[in-house]
């Protein structure tokens, strides 16, 4: 399985699967940061440390069975469904502690306070000049539950 998740290409960088995008990342994280200690690196988790927290970032095909991943703040790399959206849409407690970035589509589901989320966004800006929007059915769905508020004022 790790090998699997690790060998699929990123569809939006020619040649680049998602366990080489992870490892940059871990030696961004390592070389770059001044601010980010790199803890430990596997081939589908990285754990970091930084001014303020700590959390991982992992690939993962199984959102839905995310709950159990662990203290700190989590970054998950994998696909954002539909019963993805619909559960941390229902789950405050893990919408507050895990976000999702689909690589593929260049989408986040994040609700997360922590700069992990933006190191991330950041390197992937700065290194292959793709940006991470939000997932227009999380927002959507934020908006329709009153957790949200796109309004001027």
């Amino acid at each position: 399985m790790t090998d699997d998740l690790r060998s699929r290409p990123v569809e939006w960088a020619d040649g680049l699967t998602r366990g080489e995008l992870l490892d940059r990342f871990a030696a961004h994280c390592r070389d770059d940061l001044d601010d980010v200690e790199l803890l430990a690196a596997q081939p589908t988790r990285l754990e970091l440390r930084w001014r303020g927290g700590e959390g991982t970032v992992e690939l993962r095909d199984d959102l839905l069975g995310a709950q159990g991943l662990g203290a700190g703040v989590q970054l998950i790399l994998g696909p954002i469904e539909e019963a993805v959206v619909g559960r941390f849409l229902d789950d405050e407690q893990l919408r507050g502690r895990i976000a999702v970035v689909d690589v593929d589509r260049l989408e986040k589901i994040n609700a997360v306070r922590s700069s992990l989320c933006v190191y991330f966004e950041w390197f992937v800006r700065e290194e292959f000049g793709a940006r991470i929007l939000p997932a227009e059915a999380f927002t959507a769905g934020l908006v329709q539950r009153g957790i949200l508020s796109l309004g001027m004022g």
